[in-house]
């Protein structure tokens, strides 16, 4: 008897095992389950960091982004009578113009310079300017420069011996030890009040126009080129606008934020000053980086989001053919270049990867075709 209810004990706490081990197992399903939806809703999914660049991707079917119209975009290149009266005033209150005083230059003067830079012997263009104002003392360009200019007489040329720093920014001149001719045209005096006449209007246009009756022929001329220039641009910023952003893709954000450090480190390097110097100068924050990689980040999403809908694509050779348009090559240097050479200087230059800006600017092209624009001759 006794052995009988043994077994019937054993075997009712094999069904209670097997009951809370079913109960275990199910609970922790259903915690997975509820992890696995939680990522998959927020974007949390380890696809969501991945990023391949240059490939189209539709954002909008991720859930991301809901596009607004980018066809049919409505866009002027028009050029009115009120536009070119406001770019005469804006040109004649952004004009320096000071009295040619002739004397011996002392330091705290504001001074005019011509300058050229020889680099073994040779005039180096990148280096040589005209017609430059500096303030004595204040080290706008080498501290040799403040130091050397001032006791020149005006119309006087001397040769400035200049020591660069290693970090200066520019490879071609990077500790090296510069020569530079310098010539002090004037000493300035008080600020002259400009006057709309033949000589401003030839200033002003270097040459391009002389006289102030066809000013206003060659501002309209001007402004209408600026319009059809950044027409692609304005035409972009409103699709961006039409964009609705419901979240940013987690791996296009990382992305764009590091291209966007990488940018502005780059261009404080080439200027020799620390990257926060170059945001002072800009009026900006870290904070505002942020923005800035945000913004690049719905510009990519919207960009692949199109190159899908619209199947763009973007073929080796046109691919290759925005490389070398963007980077400017001279003197067929390009013809001397692998495409991962231009990809590489490419990056040096802009701080974000070739491929994925060519995709952008090519849907960009696309959308511009897509506009309907007035205006144009």
């Amino acid at each position: 008897m006794s052995g009988k209810k043994n077994t019937g004990k054993k075997s009712a706490s094999k069904k209670d095992s097997r009951k809370q081990l079913m109960l275990v197992i199910s609970a922790v399903a259903i915690v997975a389950i509820v992890i696995i939806m939680y990522f998959i809703i927020n974007g949390e999914t380890k696809g969501s960091n991945t990023v391949e660049y240059g490939v189209p991707v539709d954002y909008e079917a991720g859930g991301y982004i809901k596009l607004g119209e980018y066809k049919n975009i409505a866009a002027s290149v028009e050029v009115t009578d009120e536009d070119v009266e406001e770019e005469k005033e804006f040109a004649l209150e952004d004009s320096e113009s000071y009295e040619k005083v002739n004397g011996t230059a002392k330091e705290g003067d504001m001074v005019n310079i011509d300058y050229t830079c020889l680099l073994s012997g040779e005039a180096a263009e990148d280096y040589t300017s005209e017609d430059e104002y500096t303030v004595l003392g204040d080290e706008d360009y080498f501290p040799e420069f403040d130091t050397e200019i001032a006791g020149m007489n005006t119309g006087e040329t001397k040769e400035i011996t200049v020591e660069v720093p290693d970090d200066y920014g520019d490879e071609l001149i990077d500790g090296q030890t510069v020569k530079f001719n310098v010539t002090l045209n004037y000493i300035c005096g008080d600020e002259i009040e400009p006057e709309l006449n033949d000589e401003f209007v030839s200033n002003y246009s270097d040459g391009e126009c002389v006289s102030v009756a066809d000013f206003d022929n060659y501002l309209r001329e001007t402004l209408y080129n600026d319009n059809v220039e950044s027409l692609a641009d304005n035409i972009w910023e409103e699709v961006l606008e039409n964009t609705e952003l419901k979240k940013y893709h987690r791996g296009e954000l990382k992305a764009a934020t590091e291209e966007t450090e990488k940018s502005y480190a780059n261009f404080a390097e080439f200027s020799g000053e620390s990257l926060d110097s170059i945001l002072e100068s800009l009026g900006m924050t870290e904070d505002d980086l942020d923005d800035v990689a945000k913004d690049a980040a719905l510009e990519k999403m919207v960009a692949k989001t199109i190159a899908v809908k619209e199947n763009i694509t973007l073929s080796d050779e046109e691919y290759r053919n925005l490389l070398i348009e963007y980077m400017e090559y001279e003197n067929g240097e390009e013809q001397t270049k692998t495409i991962e050479e231009m990809e590489a200087d490419y990056e040096t230059g802009y701080g974000e990867n070739p491929k994925d800006a060519m995709l952008r600017e090519n849907v960009k092209n696309h959308v511009k075709e897509w506009a309907q624009i007035t205006g144009l001759k």
